[in-house]
């Protein structure tokens, strides 16, 4: 259950603001909208970098999987936080992180504990940057030149984005005072929004509540990148598509988009179910993904029959 919850959070990329069309965050996009936007390969690609755009991960998602498996990503989501039950540790740790991150004052006590940390790394670490950085770029640059999972171009975007990256890191103000002050603004302000207090709220939210209150933190870190140079919503708005080709059931598109100041394009393979388009790469990790939860599973019931076994031997 672990690895499908982080698949549909953290992969989908994986914690509303109010997006697109009006709708509550949390909302899901009517059919009939789904079905526009996905109806061909091209604008499906430029309607998910929309909905990323307006934080609305649950939109985003519901753009990216076929309907059948955004209901099985719901009800796993629910059998997780029904099965996981947090230790009290981690409830009074959750609870205190943001107990802290939204009492009043906030902002105040969070740079007080701040500054003490930018002076070390100004003094220790700041020389070194440079060449952190660039090991940093290579090892990167290794892990996908090895990768057996990412075609050519694939391959050739990741190194793209590395390049931009390292470059941006090498002259972004991580230690400038006014806008540390600025981006704990952005944490408490996104945290307040969040408005959760418990690790029970949180698990008491269901899957599109839980992608409403995603979207309010991606919108905060975005904001955070932005404050540093780094403008996520840039990089989105300026996404263009355009279909290469298309064979049945399948077709290859191009797109392009501006990222820290450089063009970069790619090539994405998708695929058609019931007259809509998703991202080939996106359903076969949802797959691997399912499969993988039922192996879990299916390993959970085996411990447990192990364990009743040895209990009814222990009775005996």
């Amino acid at each position: 259950m672990k690895r499908l919850a982080l698949l549909a959070g953290a992969g989908l990329i994986s914690l509303g603001l109010a997006a697109c069309g009006g709708k509550d965050a949390g909302e899901p996009m009517s059919e009939a909208k789904v079905a526009q936007q996905t109806a061909d390969p091209a604008g499906a690609v430029e309607a998910v970098a929309a909905r990323l755009k307006e934080n609305d991960l649950l939109a985003a998602v519901q753009l990216m999987v076929p309907a059948a498996k955004l209901d099985e990503l719901r009800g796993d989501w629910k059998q997780a936080m029904a099965k996981e039950t947090p230790s009290e540790e981690e409830r009074a740790e959750f609870a205190a992180n943001m107990a802290k991150l939204t009492a009043p004052g906030a902002e105040q006590a969070l740079y007080a504990e701040l500054e003490p940390a930018l002076v070390k790394f100004e003094t220790e670490m700041a020389a070194q940057m440079p060449m952190m950085i660039g090991m940093g770029q290579g090892f990167a640059m290794q892990g996908i030149q090895a990768s057996e999972d990412m075609t050519p171009a694939q391959k050739q975007q990741g190194i793209d984005m590395i390049n931009a990256l390292g470059g941006w890191l090498q002259t972004a103000k991580l230690t400038d005072r006014d806008l540390a002050k600025k981006g704990i603004g952005i944490v408490v302000a996104t945290a307040r929004q969040i408005d959760l207090k418990t690790l029970d709220e949180l698990r008491a939210l269901d899957f599109d509540q839980a992608m409403g209150k995603a979207g309010v933190a991606f919108g905060g870190i975005k904001d955070l990148f932005a404050l540093y140079g780094l403008d996520m919503n840039q990089s989105f708005a300026s996404l263009k598509a355009k279909e290469i080709s298309r064979e049945g059931a399948a077709a290859k598109v191009g797109f392009s988009y501006s990222f820290l100041g450089k063009e970069l394009s790619g090539e994405t393979e998708m695929i058609e179910q019931d007259g809509r388009w998703y991202g080939k790469d996106t359903v076969e990790q949802l797959v691997k993904g399912m499969a993988g939860v039922e192996d879990e599973v299916a390993d959970d019931e085996i411990v447990l029959e192990d364990e009743e076994d040895a209990v009814q031997e222990d009775a005996n």
